[in-house]
């Protein structure tokens, strides 16, 4: 009897170890992949200057502009929706380094496009040197 109970003792023993170890073997649920971030739009936090003549050199100071220029715009736009294009020195991520496009005297809307998508506006008050100062690009 002894040896009976001490065989359905290691039987027991036996069962719960296979039935333990196998539930420590279950397969996991396939941890989802991280959903894509969209991309952020352009952010300006300053320009500097503010204002000066066209060909002055300003910089723009801001987030998520891209690493290189590519494709990407600095616009400036008149008040009729006009807009040019400034020329662009250097492009960083947070930083854009161009010079003013030959414009009129006019207070511009300037904002950059990457990827297909725009920026704040910040403004360009544009102060011609002398007087009699003409653009041939601006059609005024």
């Amino acid at each position: 009897m002894k040896t009976r109970n001490f065989l359905l003792f290691i039987i027991l023993c036996f069962s719960f170890i296979l039935i333990f170890a196998g539930c420590l073997n279950k397969p996991t649920k396939p941890t989802p992949s991280p959903s894509p971030i969209a991309p952020l739009n352009p952010k300006i936090i300053s320009i500097s200057p503010d204002s000066g003549p066209s060909g002055t050199k300003i910089t723009l100071l801001g987030s998520d502009f891209g690493a290189v220029q590519g494709t990407s715009q600095l616009v400036f736009k008149r008040g009729d929706n006009k807009t040019f294009v400034g020329e662009i020195i250097t492009w960083s991520d947070m930083n854009i380094y161009a010079r003013v496009p030959q414009l009129m005297k006019d207070t511009y809307k300037v904002f950059v496009i990457v990827n297909e998508r725009l920026s704040n506006q910040v403004d360009f008050e544009l102060k011609p040197v002398g007087s009699g100062t003409t653009c041939t690009q601006c059609g005024r």
